[in-house]
């Protein structure tokens, strides 16, 4: 519909230029002769705008102007020496309908000469307007192109996002259920407790799932249930702490990202620790990007025999669902190991 009413305002912006131009360029000897004038420029005007209508139809039902490997040039010419041949009788029924054939008051030769000129001059139009319509319908299909290029690149991320999504719920759900394993034989009444946990988790995860982002108050609640439901297995060992200004609590970002960075906190730091082991949770905001740290006391263990899913599982869908300058980085300093989420917010 848009392409429809365009192509309208066009016609009629066009062909109304060229009859107030035709018009005012002549000059006449009395208002008479001027009312006449301006009615057989006006008709003419009707039956240019009929005719180009009409090609249009024709280019767009032979799909001349489509991208082929023979295009049609000879036969785009004869359509419009056609064009101009019957425009040229129209301008002459119009001499004779509304100036009583004035045209015709002169020499046969001038009266050729006439002829010819005037048809050169609408084969020169149609030409003008064939060339604008062409020009304009493939602007159109470069801008159709465009958007279902970008059509494909949003449905390409979803995708993406989508498989990566369904890697985070198994990887969490087994780590989980191994968690619980022990429960089993050293406390039936904590593995109960933990099972309520997982599945309050979840359904937090299956929610989350159809959003692309989440709260980070929503995720820390779910971040929270996980970590109590490792207490229950590891007891004093696991020593949790948070550090997250209310204000931070409606900061987007990918969901289960979060919980990633804490299930290898605990994988890694708690599980290995003979001791207590501490995983601390903080979020600040910068000039421009709020930051998100997962630290847990330990060493990085590059010998480890994890697969590292999750970790480059998060960067992707960082990247994927907040851009380029979103960033999930790790990093180690003596007795740590820090995970930090990079989350770009624009600057106040």
């Amino acid at each position: 519909m848009s392409a429809n009413r365009d192509y309208w305002f066009c016609q009629l912006v066009g062909w109304g230029t060229l009859a107030v131009f035709s018009i005012l360029s002549s000059s006449f000897g009395d208002w008479q002769s001027a009312l006449r004038f301006a009615a057989a420029k006006l008709f003419c005007t009707a039956t240019g705008l009929g005719l180009s209508h009409l090609w249009r139809g024709q280019l767009r039902r032979r799909g001349w102007l489509v991208r082929q490997r023979g295009f049609p040039f000879g036969r785009i010419a004869a359509g419009l020496l056609l064009l101009a041949v019957v425009q040229t009788g129209f301008l002459l029924l119009s001499d004779l309908l509304f100036r009583g054939g004035a045209f015709f008051d002169s020499s046969t030769a001038e009266l050729a000469f006439n002829i010819v000129l005037l048809f050169l001059i609408w084969f020169a139009v149609f030409v003008i307007w064939t060339l604008c319509y062409a020009v304009a319908l493939s602007r159109r299909r470069a801008t159709q192109a465009e958007l279902e290029k970008l059509q494909l690149e949003v449905s390409v991320k979803e995708a993406e996002l989508r498989a990566l999504q369904s890697q985070v719920n198994p990887h969490f759900f087994f780590n989980s259920l191994n968690s619980i394993r022990a429960l089993v034989y050293q406390d039936a009444d904590a593995a109960a407790r933990a099972i309520n946990r997982l599945a309050g988790m979840m359904r937090h995860s299956l929610q989350a799932g159809h959003a692309g982002t989440v709260r980070l108050a929503d995720e820390m609640a779910a971040v929270r249930a996980y970590l109590d439901m490792e207490q229950l297995r590891f007891r004093e060992r696991l020593r949790y702490s948070e550090d997250i200004a209310p204000a931070l609590g409606d900061t987007l970002l990918p969901p289960m990202v979060l919980q990633t960075l804490a299930e290898n906190a605990v994988r890694h730091g708690v599980e290995r620790a003979t001791g207590p082991c501490q995983v601390r949770i903080a979020a600040e905001r910068t000039a421009n990007a709020v930051l998100v740290r997962v630290a847990n006391q330990g060493t990085l263990a590059f010998d480890s025999d994890s697969t590292r899913v999750g970790l480059a599982n998060a960067r992707q869908r960082l990247a994927l669902q907040c851009g380029p300058a979103a960033a999930c980085t790790l990093e180690e300093s003596p007795g740590w190991v820090t995970a930090t989420i990079t989350l770009p917010q624009e600057s106040a």
